[in-house]
């Protein structure tokens, strides 16, 4: 096989931050928001003091009554729906199993001294994680409102991404931090409770003031307004600017290190992170120009990147993106390092760009991160390359498919039956739907998709349909009967050499079995004494079909499989005593379920 990554195009293209379509000509239209914020913290008792005036424009063709805000830390504790939500599931997760052993002074908690709407008190209710705010003054199509708040926030231990003292000894890891307004699109208000899961946040701009003790170095979301500011009895205020994000995140800590190193196209890239040892602080000094390149990568394969700065910050739990930075755990061997760094960079283009609901299509995101940075680590990373860069994530998800245990991948991210089922689709099958459709349009289609999907749809919260008409357009194929049995079913591909046999003097014949219940389009390759031949079996159904080979050696596209046969026989020009073997989709790019059946090699019995 040939380094097939060498076909894929280098992809330009730019849409500036500020081009942001709140109602466009298409009909299509969205909310605005506009928060200005001062939090005071209290680090000693892990408290803070917040104050929020929130400017929210109403584009919709709605009027609204009521506004929804998440307060996402009142789930962090004892008996909580996020325990109880995890709890019963067969695999939970052992860190939101911790939250029971929660003390008073470790939970999440809002107190809330006032909440007005254009300066007058309003009645609101608190349903745990959720915030309902009734309006006085109704908000009608095209008018803006004013909601103020006031309130004291309790700092929970660190669980699920965000808190205080993380396993490293991070001080704070200040994300989905804030009561934030809950997204209001087509479909309506999104107050999802806090189960765990993503996020899904209004666009808009936000001016931040956080005062800390003075020994604490702050990065995160935003540029930061006033470097040289000194500090006044103790404490310093840093003031970040965040412009075109629907999210800010934060962390403090007073033994940071703050670096910087020059990306791609005037880029900025941050470091924050703590050198507890010699190993930690050589690793991050090496992160930096891997964080420049694969910044670059993405840029090439996608779009560029849309802000003037980014920040790689040791907080957190784990790996988490946010706007602007992310957060990871930083006490990890450098190609563990360089890969969180990869896949966490990659969600700036997905969903702090592209910004699809995670809780209800998690996959968008996750499984388009996985797929890109799956292929940048092997290409850039520091290990070494491989053929098949998604051959893990094929095996990951062809052993739950065989598990009987398989969902649809439509299924919200909160609704699994298992976190098993959660993190093999969100994650692999939403990755393998770009390998597949590598596999019926080709390498170099699909990254001119991610290109066209990228510029069409950033600032714009895409839905399902509007992804898979955008592949329609980018590649010329009809590709919803994909979609739908990919995406909607447990439908699988199981294909089978079913028969190889002599057809003349210097032919033979090749019969391929349909054994599954779903049908794509597959590759023959034929290896002969005299080199390789690949067959493309087109599926009718795509009306167009791929020309170009993803193999190496000469190529054929041949007649369409129509759907209802269950078998497809061809005939190939070669002397049944020259062929050395016949292997049916080489790469597993249709995640056949049962491979075995996919190989024919001289003296192999027929396969039924």
């Amino acid at each position: 096989m040939k380094r097939f990554f060498g076909l894929i195009l280098w992809i330009t293209g730019f849409l500036p931050a500020n081009a942001q379509r709140e109602v466009a000509s298409d009909g299509y239209w969205q909310q605005r928001v506009h928060y200005e914020m001062e939090v005071d913290m209290d680090v000693k008792n892990h408290t803070y003091h917040g104050r929020q005036n929130i400017i929210y424009k109403n584009n919709s063709p709605d009027t609204l009554h009521e506004i929804w805000v998440h307060l996402y830390w009142n789930a962090f504790r004892p008996g909580s729906h996020l325990y109880w939500h995890n709890h019963h599931l067969p695999d939970p997760d052992s860190r939101i199993e911790k939250l029971k052993h929660y003390k008073p002074d470790e939970i999440g908690k809002y107190n809330f001294l006032s909440v007005k709407q254009n300066g007058k008190e309003v009645p609101y209710k608190i349903y745990e994680s959720l915030m309902r705010i009734d309006l006085k003054k109704p908000l009608v199509p095209g008018d803006s409102t004013n909601i103020s708040t006031d309130y004291v926030c309790q700092i929970p231990k660190l669980n699920r991404r965000s808190g205080r003292d993380n396993s490293e000894g991070i001080d704070f890891s200040m994300a989905q931090w804030y009561p934030k307004i809950a997204e209001y699109d087509r479909r309506g208000w999104h107050a999802d409770p806090f189960l765990g899961r993503e996020f899904y946040g209004v666009w808009g701009d936000f001016d931040v003031r956080i005062t800390i003790d003075k020994k604490y170095v702050v990065g995160g979301t935003g540029y930061l307004q006033n470097p040289g500011e000194e500090p006044i009895e103790g404490k310093r205020t840093w003031h970040f600017t965040a412009p075109n994000v629907h999210d800010f995140s934060w962390a403090a800590d007073p033994e940071y290190v703050h670096e910087t190193y020059p990306g791609p196209n005037g880029v900025t890239l941050h470091f924050y992170y703590v050198p507890s040892s010699k190993q930690v602080k050589k690793n991050w000094k090496k992160l930096k120009a891997y964080t420049a390149k694969v910044m670059d990568y993405y840029n090439r394969k996608i779009g560029s990147y849309p802000y003037r700065q980014y920040s790689v910050i040791q907080a957190g739990d784990g790996g988490m993106e946010y706007a602007m930075c992310t957060f990871i755990t930083g006490k990890r061997s450098f190609p563990s390092l360089v890969g969180v760094t990869f896949h966490e960079l990659a969600h700036s283009w997905f969903q702090f760009a592209l910004a699809t609901d995670e809780t209800r299509y998690p996959w968008l995101d996750e499984g388009f991160t996985t797929y890109i940075s799956t292929i940048a680590m092997n290409k850039l990373g520091p290990g070494k390359s491989e053929n098949n860069p998604l051959m893990r994530t094929v095996s990951s998800y062809l052993h739950f498919a065989n598990s009987k245990r398989e969902e649809p991948v439509s299924i919200w991210s909160e609704l699994y039956l298992s976190n098993e089922a959660y993190w093999t689709n969100a994650y692999d099958k939403g990755a393998l739907f770009l390998w597949q459709l590598s596999n019926i349009a080709g390498y170099d289609a699909v990254f001119k998709f991610l290109q066209d999907y990228y510029a069409k749809w950033k600032f714009r919260h895409p839905q399902p349909a509007d992804m898979i008409r955008t592949a329609e357009q980018s590649t010329g194929m009809e590709l919803d009967w994909f979609y739908n049995q990919w995406i909607e079913s447990v439908h699988h591909v199981n294909y089978a050499i079913a028969k190889v046999k002599r057809a003349g003097e210097n032919k033979i014949e090749i019969t391929i079995k349909n054994k599954g219940s779903m049908r794509v389009p597959v590759d023959v390759m034929v290896k002969t004494q005299n080199g390789i031949k690949t067959f493309h079996l087109p599926y009718f159904r795509t009306l167009r079909y791929r020309r170009n080979s993803n193999f190496e050696g000469d190529f054929e596209v041949l007649n369409p499989w129509f759907d209802g046969p269950s078998e497809y026989t061809f005939t190939v020009d070669v002397p049944i005593e020259n062929v050395k073997g016949i292997f049916l989709d080489p790469f597993l790019m249709t995640c056949d379920t049962d491979y075995k059946d996919n190989v024919w090699k001289p003296g192999s019995k027929k396969k039924q």
